[in-house]
């Protein structure tokens, strides 16, 4: 893998533009219970990038561009950094028209952070940069949170322990992941399961739009008993977080060779009523 800060304006200009594949981590700074670090996210997303990249080198040049500890719809707790979602939407899109403007055609974005308006901003930079210049920005994680809602069988975690609405962040799934990617960051794994027990209005509504795992979260986040987390650490297991590392490769791998046939796109996400308010919300 080379490094995009490592070389010359020169070497980049005899990159052979049909087999380069840039990459980057991006995800936020963000607070993950008492249990795991801030840069939970970042760290998993780095895994995911090094194990898919060495598939990826067998027959393309990778440069790895930057890693960036940003994004959008970070818990709004203490320690957390957070950009607004137009923020992150513009350094996304920008960063992708300019190695467009230069004639590359694929860019992978790994992540690991289910915040709407950051996977909403990453899917609309998406879209535009595929629109007007043809570019693949492919960001695995939107279409992989999208599985861990849906149960997917294909991940073969049962519910509940897979990133689903009922282990949305440092629970099961993220502990398990990390416990396999750095087990030394894991402060402990005794935690209880928790999951707010309340209700809202807002939380109906959102049901009532389809968007459960959202309403899950605003639940979550208002909780005045929130633990900043939702799930169950107690069930952590590294070889479960092993098992999740290897579905987010294959996955990674199998999106990439859609944008290489030509036919990848984000997945659409919430319907247009969600997509409006995710938008007007400060």
């Amino acid at each position: 893998m080379k490094e995009y800060l490592l070389l010359t304006g020169e070497e980049v200009s005899k990159l052979d533009r049909e087999k380069t594949v840039f990459v980057s981590v991006m995800s936020p700074i963000e607070t993950h219970g008492t249990h795991l670090p801030l840069g939970t996210d970042v760290f998993i997303a780095r895994r995911v990038m090094e194990e898919t990249c060495h598939f990826l080198e067998k027959g393309h040049e990778v440069v790895k561009l930057f890693e960036l500890p940003l994004g959008s719809d970070a818990q709004p707790v203490f320690g957390s950094i957070s950009l607004s979602y137009g923020t992150f939407r513009r350094i996304v899109y920008e960063i992708g028209a300019q190695l467009a403007e230069m004639n590359f055609k694929y860019w992978i974005v790994f992540d690991n952070h289910g915040g709407p308006r950051h996977q909403l901003a990453l899917a609309e930079a998406s879209t535009k940069l595929k629109r007007k210049y043809g570019f693949n920005l492919v960001v695995p994680f939107l279409h992989i949170f999208q599985d861990m809602l849906n149960d997917s069988a294909d991940i073969g975690i049962a519910p509940g322990m897979n990133g689903d609405a009922n282990d949305l962040h440092a629970g099961t799934n993220e502990t398990s992941l990390m416990l396999y990617v750095d087990s030394q960051q894991v402060r402990r794994t005794d935690l209880p399961r928790y999951f707010p027990r309340k209700k809202s209005a807002l939380g109906k509504l959102l049901r009532f739009l389809g968007a459960e795992s959202l309403a899950v979260t605003v639940e979550w986040i208002n909780d005045p008993e929130n633990p900043y987390y939702l799930g169950d650490p107690s069930l952590a297991d590294p070889e479960r977080g092993k098992k999740m590392i290897e579905y987010h490769v294959r996955r990674s791998l199998e999106l990439f060779e859609k944008a290489k046939s030509g036919s990848y796109q984000p997945p659409k996400l919430f319907n247009p009523v969600v997509r409006t308010l995710l938008r007007l919300v400060k």
